[in-house]
């Protein structure tokens, strides 16, 4: 029934605009993508999937990530819908794999830019989702 009902801006778990998405979640999304923090579905059943996802750090790295300067505290609270339609697409996207050549020299030499650029495909995915305008 929860994931039925609209989730509000500004609570635990509710809708983030492009602009939110950009400032909040890049970080957390580039330490999903090193392997250094982990999504967690805690409401998901066999009936229906999680209305909330957080991203919480794997065990032997800290809770405050640091990259470029930047600070981003975990757990980091995602409305679950909004993980499916707009952080899924840019955690899938071949640009931020790992394994990229080109992932692998920027986020050698310019952590910073690596950071904004993962924060504009998160604009970006949540305007094409349909969550407001791009900043």
């Amino acid at each position: 029934m929860a994931d039925k009902r609209r989730a509000r801006q500004g609570s635990v778990g509710g809708n983030l605009t492009p602009k939110q998405a950009r400032d909040s979640l890049a970080i957390p999304v580039y330490a999903v993508l090193l392997g250094q923090a982990t999504p967690i579905f805690p409401t998901t059943n066999l009936a229906s999937w999680s209305g909330l996802v957080g991203i919480f750090r794997k065990p032997g790295f800290s809770c405050k990530i640091l990259p470029g300067g930047k600070t981003a505290y975990l757990p980091v609270w995602v409305n679950g819908r909004q993980w499916e339609r707009a952080v899924v697409p840019v955690l899938l996207d071949p640009r931020w794999n790992a394994s990229n050549p080109v992932f692998q020299q920027v986020s050698v030499t310019d952590l910073n830019e690596l950071v904004r650029l993962i924060g504009e495909a998160l604009a970006q995915s949540f305007h094409d989702a349909g969550y407001g305008p791009l900043p």
